[in-house]
């Protein structure tokens, strides 16, 4: 369980006066006080000298009766909210599509001073749905408010409790919090504003995938290569003599230097195949068409399934994305890995995008193909082919045969390949006639 919670003191002032006379002078003439306990003493003393010299003791005691009114609603407005604490309690701060997260909203008062009415007015974001409560339109166009309303006595806890399906991918944003206390007598309303913003994290879905995409071993037949496939830097095997093609990084100076040719390293294989899962967002050829949501999720169900898959079948795997992540960063990076936490470190990245119109994914690929270890298949997933990414997609298959390219076409368009492409490229169809949240398995048809 995830507490957030946050004590209600009164705010401190700058300068407090030492003598008690300044400290009386500074409460009486405080200017952030709602109530202003001069107004009423002014009236009360009208009051007051209009019965004294009408010599009516009825309306004396009314003018007592309104400064007392007055002296009490002041203090119960310096008081409100002393001892006064608030706290969110999540059952989870991560969720998977389909789970259920309880918020709990517990409000102490510790004092011997009531609260009739205590207001919650929380800020949430529109994927935010309360089983059994509505939330009311905000200011806000991407906010909705959530209100609950408390009633607290002396010393008393109060507890309410709010079922959220997680029903989308993303960040479940509560925050900030408006406050409201209202007296006994309806008469003096204190409010806060807290800054401060919790919420959970819900991963994007994913569902089996019956086809294998990238093999475990052996992706290029029972030829065996001079070169291993996937390799790892970290076990050095040996040297063997330079032949043309190698890369001036591999070679081995000191060795080249003592038999007076040059010589290359040689690694051991790696134990585990290297995958790079390319995810395009953008599912339109043009910026103003927009972006069609719903393939969009569908492109995202299908990396988060892949990514899921080829983990359990002990590849490393990373994944890059042509979007951003708020406040964060203008293009998602993952390397490939397959250390604990790896699938967390993708679904969260998933999770977090937001639609937008950023580099176009051909573009990333070309950016992030040095990086990637030699070897490394190339999983792109993406709702449109277009002629420049059938391009890269031939200079990297007309390379020299260190990767593979895997193109996962999502969406039911009709696809003008190029000939070349369609016999170097293993191409894979999902169809996007199927919803993304109800689908239960992804069906990969080859595209031949």
């Amino acid at each position: 369980m995830v507490t957030v919670g946050e004590r209600l003191t009164a705010q401190p002032q700058a300068d407090i006066p030492t003598s008690r006379w300044n400290r009386f002078r500074a409460w009486w003439t405080n200017p952030a006080a709602d109530v202003d306990i001069r107004r009423w003493a002014s009236v009360a003393a009208a009051i007051g000298v209009v019965g004294a010299l009408l010599r009516e003791p009825i309306l004396l005691l009314l003018a007592v009766a309104i400064f007392l009114a007055g002296l009490i609603a002041r203090l119960w407005w310096d008081y409100s909210f002393t001892n006064l604490t608030i706290a969110h309690a999540f059952s989870s701060e991560r969720a998977f599509f389909g789970d259920e997260v309880t918020l709990t909203i517990t409000v102490k008062n510790e004092k011997p001073l009531p609260i009739t009415r205590f207001d919650v007015a929380e800020e949430v974001t529109t994927n935010v749905e309360l089983i059994g409560h509505e939330t009311a339109r905000s200011e806000r166009p991407d906010r909705r408010v959530m209100r609950s309303v408390f009633s607290l006595g002396m010393y008393e806890r109060v507890s309410h409790r709010y079922h959220i399906p997680a029903r989308h991918r993303g960040w479940y944003r509560f925050g900030p919090v408006s406050l409201a206390a209202v007296d006994p007598f309806g008469i003096v309303t204190r409010r806060r504003v807290l800054d401060e913003v919790h919420g959970f994290l819900v991963y994007p879905r994913m569902v089996p995938i019956p086809t294998l995409v990238v093999p475990a071993r052996q992706p290029y037949g029972d030829h065996r290569p001079q070169q291993q496939v996937i390799e790892d830097p970290m076990r050095f095997a040996g040297v063997r003599p330079y032949v043309p093609g190698d890369s001036p990084r591999r070679i081995h100076w000191r060795a080249s230097a003592r038999v007076g040719d040059l010589q290359t390293r040689t690694f051991e294989p790696s134990a585990s195949p290297v995958a790079a899962i390319f995810l395009d967002t953008i599912t339109f050829s043009y910026l103003w068409e927009g972006q069609n949501s719903d393939l969009l999720e569908l492109a995202i169900t299908v990396a988060a399934s892949l990514s899921n898959q080829m983990l359990a079948e002990r590849n490393q795997v990373g994944i890059y994305i042509n979007a951003p992540i708020p406040g964060r960063t203008r293009v998602v990076r993952v390397p490939p890995g397959r250390r604990p936490g790896q699938l967390t470190r993708i679904l969260e990245s998933l999770a977090m995008l937001t639609p937008a119109f950023g580099d176009r994914i051909e573009q990333v690929i070309v950016e992030e193909l040095p990086r990637l270890p030699w070897g490394a298949a190339i999983v792109i997933v993406t709702c449109r082919v277009t002629e420049s990414l059938q391009r890269s997609l031939l200079r990297i298959a007309r390379s020299s045969g260190s990767q593979r390219c895997v193109l996962v076409v999502v969406g039911d368009e009709e696809l003008e390949l190029v000939a070349e492409v369609r016999k170097r490229v293993a191409i894979y169809r999902v169809s996007g006639k199927e919803a993304w949240d109800v689908i239960e398995h992804i069906a990969l048809d080859r595209v031949h």
